[in-house]
């Protein structure tokens, strides 16, 4: 799969013939540099970006070949969070929840059933009424996390989840994606700079650099960070504004 864009004169070569297989039922973090195409290459797989060429398959579907009704159907299967929540201001976080719902013309008796079930599932069922500007960042992302769930996904898309958060609501953070994964089988696919998180929830790791994927390794084996040293510049990378599309 290719992606580039163009900005005035000039044109990057954004993801550069990258293939990658996840398995279904696991977690599979995507680390790299500032600027390496992770965050592009997460947003091609539910075809937010659309690829130069090449394909997307999530569960046997081939995204990229759909009309944008059927896009849209197929990507009720697939939930996305993101670093800074992207919650609505002027709803509350029940609204926020239900809000996907509501899109998808779910009937209102079940549309607050559910929503009632996936709050209490991040355990913010007693915030259901506050607004964003009233919760904490970590309460803020169990409810965009929760939203992500309304539509009972079976693929959750990371983008680096827990990077704006401290150490202590990073580990709940991480435990609710845990917890989703071996509770309810969703596949996660989590963008981070943050090493820790990735060795502490990942079942194996895509290395990227320049757009391209350089490797992949499984977690249990902790030789592909190390060997790298990626570690320490992902680090690095971190602590720096993201400029770029990464």
């Amino acid at each position: 799969m290719n992606k580039s864009f163009v900005d005035g004169n000039e044109h990057y070569q954004v993801i550069n013939n990258v293939s990658l297989d996840i398995a279904e039922g696991t977690i599979h973090g995507i680390i790299g540099p500032s600027g390496a195409g992770k965050s592009t290459l997460l947003r091609l797989m539910n075809v937010l970006e659309s690829p130069d060429s090449g394909s997307v398959q999530v569960n046997g579907l081939e995204l990229t070949a759909l009309g944008s009704r059927a896009l849209r159907e197929a990507r009720r299967s697939i939930g996305m969070i993101f670093q800074h929540f992207q919650l609505v201001g002027n709803r509350t976080a029940y609204g926020n929840v239900a809000l996907p719902l509501e899109l998808a013309k779910t009937p209102r008796a079940i549309r607050e059933q559910r929503v009632l079930e996936v709050m209490r599932y991040v355990g913010l069922e007693d915030k259901m009424r506050q607004y964003p500007a009233q919760l904490s960042g970590g309460q803020k992302q169990r409810v965009a996390i929760a939203r992500a769930l309304a539509n009972s996904p079976s693929v959750l898309l990371c983008d680096e989840p827990t990077s704006s958060l401290d150490p202590k609501t990073t580990s709940g953070i991480l435990d609710v994606l845990r917890k989703i994964n071996r509770e309810l089988g969703v596949t996660i696919v989590i963008v981070s700079h943050e090493m820790d998180a990735v060795h502490a929830i990942c079942d194996r790791v895509s290395v990227m650099e320049k757009g391209r994927l350089t490797r992949t390794y499984d977690v249990k084996s902790s030789s592909g960070l190390s060997q790298t040293g990626l570690a320490a510049e992902a680090s690095r990378e971190a602590e720096e504004p993201d400029h770029g599309r990464a």
